[in-house]
């Protein structure tokens, strides 16, 4: 593996560390209304902007935009399907399952731009991280 790789994975998964930071923290804030549940999700909704900057500089333009996109729309299911517990929501369940459609869509986009990554082993991380996510958001309603 070459540096430039080396460093674009390191970018990927930092990307991946920061976002799943921010949902954390948009989960407890948005569960006691506290004013940084705005700063959180505004974070959230922005992280697409440094995802495409690591996605572009490894793949084309057409499967990197899609990627990014969907990136973006796993984000703001993520923020909808939480403001949807607070505020006890009857379409909680509806989001989640959009939700967990678009992570495994993620998933799917993956393998389709790089065949050396599985689409086994990303359903799996992709799945796994989402159910401890619910799990903890789903946590609000009790």
């Amino acid at each position: 593996m070459s540096d430039q790789e080396l460093l674009l994975y390191q970018a990927f998964g930092n990307f991946m560390t920061e976002n799943l930071f921010w949902r954390l923290l948009y989960i407890n804030n948005a569960n006691f209304g506290t004013p940084l549940s705005s700063y959180a999700k505004n974070k959230l909704l922005s992280m697409d902007k440094s995802f495409e900057n690591i996605i572009s500089r490894i793949y084309p333009a057409k499967e990197g935009n899609e990627l990014v996109v969907a990136v973006a729309q796993y984000n703001r299911l993520f923020i909808a399907y939480v403001d949807c517990l607070v505020s006890n929501c009857p379409e909680a369940n509806k989001l989640n399952c959009e939700w967990e459609k678009g992570g495994q869509h993620i998933a799917q986009l993956l393998c389709k731009i790089n065949p050396y990554w599985h689409k086994t082993e990303w359903s799996a991380m992709i799945k796994h991280e989402t159910q401890l996510l619910n799990s903890i958001a789903s946590n609000l309603q009790t």
